[in-house]
């Protein structure tokens, strides 16, 4: 019996001592989680710039592609046929009136040129001939006549010098008039020698060169465009006709070049008042006379056609998470809570109002900045943070 008794005294002793050891971590326990409650109570807050929600005027505006050209542009094509011999210019160069910009093989006409001149040579060599003959002729025609007034010669000899007389003179007439013609195709071919030099009738750039050396070209083909220096710029493009009646000329429109990061307010020259029935389109010229442009540069214009209300945010104050799209919203008690919103289309303010933004128009510069249409999720009152987004985070406070 005693021995049992021990053995449970000493079980007792180690149970006691197992608890000892177990109630500290325990208390530690306990402690950890009071001082992780006291941390989660403690709400996150800092400083932020607040935005209204309210809704805005918009224009409605349909955008058509257009090109700016120079308003002088001047083409170029050969009047001889022949093979190109040099082409000195490429497209954009800058070249001066009077400049050599296209040379065609002028050796066939130079040999047609060289064999008129011997044909003149050779016609003018008889001629000399024929007129010693001739004015033999007129002589003896002119003695048989005074031989036959005073009956010293019969009438059949008169008639034979007269016939020879005017014979050789027909004849003489004949090779004057070759001479004549040939003369005169002298001169066409030298005429046509100095257009097979093709120079710049004015200062101005190369817009277009269709030609290259050893091309076989034919009189009348446009062989090289070239643009007036200093002439200024048109913005040309062609306009759904059901618009015609918002187009004025004097008015201005909306141009943008994406090239040169350009959006500018020009105003309208001309309209073309008849529609082209193939495309239903009317043609319009808007004066770019004080923009720094080159011709053929890509450019949109923008017609107004109307104006809706919406709500419009700055796209900065969007924030996306997993790839949707939402905004800190504030409550009435400056608690931020994460919304999502649907977005429709982007504009970028101007000094010249809202844009509706495309692919290729730049973002930021130049005092521009891109704004979004939220079609749902918010509400015209509401408050958003503008601001420190960095900091934002659902649940937070404002300060």
């Amino acid at each position: 019996m005693q021995g049992h008794e021990n053995i449970g005294k000493n079980q007792w002793g180690w149970f006691l001592a197992c608890c000892i050891c177990i109630l500290p971590g325990f208390l530690v326990a306990g402690c950890s989680s009071e001082k992780s409650k006291e941390e989660l109570s403690v709400v996150h807050t800092f400083n932020a710039e607040i935005l209204k929600v309210k809704r805005q005027e918009l224009p409605s505006i349909r955008v058509f592609p257009g090109l700016v050209k120079s308003k002088v542009q001047v083409t170029l094509a050969s009047k001889v046929p022949g093979y190109v011999k040099e082409v000195p210019v490429q497209i954009g160069d800058g070249v001066r009136k009077g400049q050599l910009l296209v040379l065609v093989d002028d050796t066939d006409l130079k040999a047609r040129i060289k064999a008129l001149y011997e044909q003149r040579a050779a016609v003018s060599g008889e001629l000399n001939a024929i007129e010693a003959r001739y004015e033999y002729a007129k002589i003896n025609f002119e003695r048989f006549k005074r031989l036959f007034k005073e009956e010293s010669a019969t009438k059949d000899e008169l008639d034979r010098a007269r016939t020879r007389f005017n014979a050789l003179k027909n004849e003489t007439g004949s090779l004057q008039s070759k001479i004549k013609a040939v003369n005169a195709e002298i001169k066409e071919a030298r005429n046509q020698l100095a257009y097979l030099r093709i120079k710049a009738p004015l200062d101005g750039w190369i817009a277009e060169r269709n030609v290259d050396p050893g091309t076989y070209v034919n009189p009348g083909v446009p062989l090289i465009r070239l643009d007036g220096r200093g002439a200024g710029f048109w913005f040309e493009a062609n306009v759904d006709d059901v618009l015609i009646e918002n187009i004025v000329p004097g008015e201005s429109v909306t141009v943008s070049i994406p090239a040169i990061d350009l959006v500018a307010n020009v105003k309208v020259e001309h309209v073309q008042r008849s529609s082209n029935v193939a495309t239903h389109t009317f043609t319009l010229l808007a004066d770019m006379d004080s923009m720094k442009l080159k011709s053929g540069l890509f450019g949109r214009v923008f017609v107004r056609t109307g104006q809706v209300t919406t709500i419009i945010l700055p796209e900065k104050v969007i924030v996306k998470r997993a790839g949707i799209n939402g905004v800190y919203v504030v409550d009435e008690n400056k608690t931020v809570h994460w919304r999502i919103v649907r977005l429709g289309k982007k504009w970028l303010r101007t000094g010249s109002g809202f844009l509706p933004v495309l692919q290729d128009v730049p973002a930021g510069g130049q005092g521009k900045e891109l704004f979004v249409t939220i079609l749902s999720g918010l509400e015209e009152g509401e408050e958003i943070i503008s601001s420190n987004l960095m900091q934002a985070r659902e649940g937070a406070r404002l300060e």
